[in-house]
This record gives C-alpha cells, sequence and structure tokens, in this order.
C-alpha cells in the first residue's frame, strides 16, 4: 500500500489511531488498548489497523474481536474518510476486570 507523504500525514494517522482505540475500548469485553498501529493509502482513502488489546476474563475472544472489527470500522468512517479495510486484533493478555483510565 503506497504511503502519503506530507505534513498532514501524521495528523490523519494520529487521527484514526486515536479513534480506533476509543471505539474498541467501548466493547464489552475489551480490558485495555495497549496500541494501534496504522498504514494509510491516501489515494484509495483506505486505512489498515493493528490493534493491541487484553480482554477481560470469561469473554469469548472472537466474539471480542468481531465486535472490536465492527466497532473500530464504524469509529474510524465517522471520524475521517478512510474505510478501514484491514483491521487485525492482537490480544496481547486476559484482565481480571476492565481497566479504568482516571
Amino acid at each position: 500500500m503506497p504511503k502519503e507523504k506530507g505534513p498532514d500525514n501524521k495528523i490523519i494517522r494520529e487521527l484514526i489511531e486515536e479513534s480506533a482505540a476509543r471505539s474498541a475500548l467501548t466493547v464489552d469485553g475489551v480490558a485495555t488498548v495497549n496500541d494501534v498501529k496504522s498504514d494509510m493509502d491516501q489515494d484509495m482513502k483506505n486505512a489498515e489497523l493493528k490493534i493491541y488489546i487484553d480482554v477481560v476474563f470469561g469473554h469469548s475472544i472472537p466474539s471480542v474481536s468481531w465486535d472490536v472489527q465492527n466497532a473500530v470500522k464504524a469509529g474510524v468512517k465517522a471520524a475521517s474518510e478512510y474505510d478501514a479495510d484491514k483491521i487485525d486484533i492482537y490480544i496481547q493478555g486476559v484482565s481480571p476486570v476492565k481497566e479504568s483510565k482516571e
């Protein structure tokens, strides 16, 4: 996927990654979002995302992953004009409870 060049690339990337992280945290069963990485194609308006999460113990990992993909796809589209055409979910751990940021 060709990468976009220019000063707006960093801002767009940060917008997409922040939107993806916030969307993933809305999913029941996601304990934390550890990291989000993106790769964008300016001409096609597509983004490829890698999302690293911890899942709450007792939740189905495939179901949580599916729900995260759907939530992130909708969240990225709402926040930008990009389509999240490829979303890879990486489960990094299992947590006894959902962690809250205070």
